[in-house]
């Protein structure tokens, strides 16, 4: 799913996988206060989260989420 996500939608958003069991990941997860697995955020160019969410992914619903977050 992440794969053919980030074939359609790479040219303007990067799709980034962290493993929370790693130091960096254990960061990344405090600095954006995921406190779940899995966990999922989207942060804009300004570094602002402007979603986040716990729980198993729908892809259809990342794919609503991603088409939501494209400028038109």
């Amino acid at each position: 799913m992440w794969a053919d996500l980030q074939a359609e939608y790479g040219d303007h958003i990067e799709f980034v996988t962290v493993d929370a069991n790693t130091r960096a990941g254990a960061d990344f997860s405090d600095l954006y206060g995921i406190r779940g697995h899995p966990g999922f955020v989207a942060i804009d160019a300004g570094g602002e989260v402007v979603h986040a969410a716990l729980g198993p992914f729908d892809e259809e619903g990342l794919r609503e989420l991603v088409r939501s977050l494209l400028p038109e």
